[in-house]
């Protein structure tokens, strides 16, 4: 699989995604509320990944002269962004344990909120970021502390349950809920940014999804992985590795590290919405009108099982 190969289905995959959006978009009004959050996030994957297109095509007549860190570390942001879709919206959870999520997601961004305002009232520097008042944030925090309690989910999670092994740190060892309004809470939602998953657990489900996983391969999947994840690692900040590479260098090999995961990525979202709207998914046809798409998925897979060695 050549470069223009690549793009050629970076392409299809983009083009897919935004029939998939727009639909959200245009019945948006009517939908449930984790797929109004499935949009929003969507959203966010489809410009970041347009974002990465254009970076990779602003030179075709020379290809290996691009922003290639710039792309690497935009593409993590599209994994990070897929973890997030996965763990809010999976198709398997009930309400339930959607709205126990979402509110564990939406804690941890008020959590966030009042550390960004406390540092800048310590530096006298408030000015300069939200007039956001704490006590303020404190009464929205409350109030999610409050639909947590009474959320059908939390009362019924017990950590015997392997399912709810991620919640660990949230319960006691016998299984009733901690304080929700103690400093050990907090800092259980605060370690795991909101969102309990990790990310090998994410990819594991969608390639069993994808019928793309043997059991002998999974410990070569996982290696595999953390492999790409710390590659794209390298570039989020200024390394020795990312500027040892001269941009003449990039190989369609690391092309492919880059490219691949966007594909797969963008493309399980798309089949996870496509999947709670039959109608839409005969409507655009996904297998018979962009089969280009199944070869970048089948060649993300094989490099993910070690079956390309690059």
């Amino acid at each position: 699989m050549n470069y223009s190969e690549l793009l050629d289905i970076f392409k299809s995959s983009l083009i897919l995604t935004n029939q998939v959006f727009n639909f959200l978009n245009t019945t948006y009004e009517k939908l449930d509320d984790k797929n109004k959050l499935r949009h929003h996030i969507l959203y966010r994957m489809k410009s970041t990944s347009i974002t990465i297109f254009h970076i990779l095509t602003q030179n075709l007549d020379n290809p290996n002269f691009v922003d290639f860190s710039s792309a690497a570390i935009l593409t993590r942001s599209i994994i990070e962004s897929y973890k997030t879709f996965y763990y809010l919206t999976y198709p398997d959870i009930n309400e339930s344990e959607f709205k126990f999520r979402s509110l564990m997601f939406e804690i941890y961004d008020i959590l966030e909120r009042q550390k960004m305002v406390s540092q800048l009232k310590a530096l006298d520097l408030e000015q300069l970021g939200e007039q956001t008042d704490l006590k303020e944030l404190g009464e929205q925090l409350d109030e999610l502390k409050n639909q947590i309690n009474k959320n059908e989910y939390y009362k019924q999670i017990e950590l015997q349950n392997k399912k709810n092994e991620k919640y660990k740190n949230l319960l006691k060892k016998n299984g009733k809920c901690k304080n929700l309004f103690s400093k050990d809470f907090e800092n259980a939602v605060y370690h795991t940014k909101g969102c309990f998953v990790e990310h090998y657990d994410v990819l594991l489900s969608r390639l069993v999804k994808f019928n793309s996983v043997r059991e002998q391969d999974k410990e070569k999947i996982n290696k595999r992985y953390r492999f790409l994840y710390k590659y794209l690692s390298n570039f989020v900040h200024i390394s020795p590795y990312s500027i040892s590479q001269p941009s003449n260098s990039i190989s369609i090999d690391d092309f492919k590290k880059v490219i691949l995961p966007i594909i797969f990525y963008l493309n399980i979202a798309n089949e996870d919405i496509l999947d709670a709207f039959p109608e839409l998914e005969e409507e655009i046809q996904v297998e018979s009108n962009y089969p280009d798409i199944f070869k970048g998925l089948e060649e993300f897979i094989k490099f993910l099982r070690c079956d390309i060695i690059n």
